[in-house]
């Protein structure tokens, strides 16, 4: 029998939806009925289980009333088998035609089933998840509530079909409970709502079985999303031409650095050079001492007549790492936003741009949450409870390319939808932000230096980026560990992954 799981995950993610409405007449193309499909997802569970947790164990398996209850039901007949011990547990009897079927098979070979509150009661070794699937959009409530913080409390090994009980499928967000899961098995096609938000601490280890229908899925529905990932670096960041030179790679200014905030602009520009620019200037209000010799660092007011002369030699200006929102800041930001520059705006630009909103086509936008909750005007965590749908409003409002950060960050472009999972906790710290900003800025100067000298779009390059500062945060925490990682950490780490053919590492 053909091995139906993966820890190969699809790049090209899909709404929970799309799969609802999709998948029976995918399963119908490729001549599979629906209670073959039930089949495959229950076996590709029971491959999860079999290769995470070897017989014999005591398995409690957890049913809901719907078809993904009927995917545990086939789990734990073969499962039962193949010689573990499980015992079968829910609130509800079946309520679908499939999931009764699979219910009634488990009774056949004489399985019984136990109210779903007792489960602890069988002491098991793993716990699987199936009691609710990716249609749950409102609270959890009741005995599922109930069982779904008793399966946490316990701290036993769980394994969730196709989404953690109580994770929204779609949003990555939690419904009052979810179930936090050491592996999941996504099913048919990959869900967005695995790769944001709150998903990381629900779904553990996550394994993908496409059951034998994604390709005539994906004939059906346009993906979603895109998931960043390690290997497209190779195709991003091409090796260099022998005959160049630091103009074909364009020249980044960063402004920034007002007075107490000068390090924001050293991390960007120092993150710029290790990212590949040709060139970078800074310019900031005071002094120049304390920064690496490669930067070139002018004091500069934004009516002095040589800012005119270094702006037009920009290909890309990043404005706002340590900007301020006093009076420098604010001349420097209505002088730039005058200019046919591309720019990417961060930190305090986000800020005085959410004062007088505007919209452009050429900027990448790098709001935090907070940052996000000032331009669209509302409270930050009612907008982390659709990351998908606040990035799409930052962009309708404001233009260009939205980088919305955060657990999972979302690139947005009409044209292009990304997320980036690249990345550990040991971002959370002062700087990274504008180490980030500093390695857009320089992945995008050369489209502009050269007309085109990467090989991708504007939004794809600024996913590309983003997924470099991720990768560079995971190397850099490899030595130095998550807490107490600094920005200057990661800065060391970023040039081994925008040279991925010339010695850099894409493993994930």
């Amino acid at each position: 029998m053909n091995r139906l799981l993966t820890r190969q995950i699809p790049q090209q993610l899909y709404r929970p939806d799309q799969v609802r409405d999709y998948e029976a007449r995918a399963a119908e193309i490729a001549g599979i009925s629906m209670w073959q499909l039930m089949q495959r997802a229950g076996r590709a569970a029971f491959e999860c289980l079999r290769e995470a947790y070897p017989a014999p164990l005591r398995v409690a398996v957890l049913c809901g009333s719907g078809n993904n209850g009927g995917d545990g039901y086939v789990l734990a007949t073969q499962a039962a088998l193949a010689g573990y011990d499980v015992r079968v547990f829910t609130a509800k009897p079946a309520a679908t035609e499939l999931s009764a079927r699979a219910q009634s098979s488990w009774q056949a070979q004489g399985g019984q089933i136990e109210a779903l509150l007792d489960w602890g009661d069988c002491d098991p070794d793993v716990v699987v998840d199936a009691l609710l699937g990716t249609g749950v959009d409102t609270p959890v409530q009741g005995d599922i509530a109930e069982a779904i913080a008793s399966v946490n409390e316990a701290r036993l090994p769980v394994i969730a079909i196709d989404v953690p009980s109580g994770l929204h499928a779609d949003t990555g967000r939690v419904l009052g409970q979810a179930i936090q899961a050491r592996h999941t098995v996504t099913m048919v096609a990959p869900k967005r709502g695995l790769y944001t938000a709150q998903a990381g601490d629900y779904c553990g280890q996550l394994w993908f079985a496409d059951l034998g229908i994604l390709r005539e899925f994906r004939t059906l529905c346009k993906a979603a999303a895109w998931r960043l990932d390690p290997t497209q670096l190779t195709q991003a960041f091409p090796p260099r031409p022998w005959n160049c030179h630091k103009g074909m790679f364009g020249h980044v200014v960063i402004i920034g650095g007002s007075e107490g905030m000068v390090g924001a602009v050293q991390l960007a520009g120092m993150a710029a050079l290790r990212a590949g620019a040709g060139k970078v200037t800074v310019i900031c209000q005071h002094g120049s001492q304390g920064f690496a010799p490669e930067l070139m660092v002018r004091s500069l007011q934004a009516d002095d007549p040589d800012s005119d002369t270094l702006l037009q030699q920009a290909d890309v200006i990043a404005i706002g790492p340590g900007l301020g929102q006093q009076q420098w800041g604010q001349a420097w930001w209505h002088k730039v936003i005058e200019l046919d520059t591309p720019l990417v705006v961060d930190a305090d630009a986000l800020n005085l741009l959410a004062r007088n909103p505007m919209r452009r086509d050429d900027w990448i936008l790098t709001p935090h949450p907070g940052e996000a909750s000032r331009l669209l005007a509302t409270q930050a965590n009612e907008l982390e409870q659709d990351r998908w749908d606040t990035a799409a409003r930052l962009h309708e409002q404001y233009g260009g390319v939205v980088v919305l950060k955060g657990a999972g960050s979302i690139i947005y472009h009409s044209d292009y939808v990304a997320v980036n999972t690249s990345g550990n906790p040991g971002l959370a710290s002062a700087g990274m932000g504008d180490v980030l900003t500093g390695v857009i800025a320089a992945v995008l100067a050369p489209l502009y230096a050269q007309a085109g000298q990467l090989r991708q779009s504007l939004p794809e390059s600024t996913g590309y980026a983003a997924l470099v500062h991720g990768l560079a945060a995971q190397t850099a925490s490899q030595t130095r560990g998550q807490r107490g990682l600094l920005a200057s950490d990661v800065i060391d780490c970023i040039s081994a992954w925008v040279n991925p053919s010339q010695g850099g590492s894409t493993a994930d």
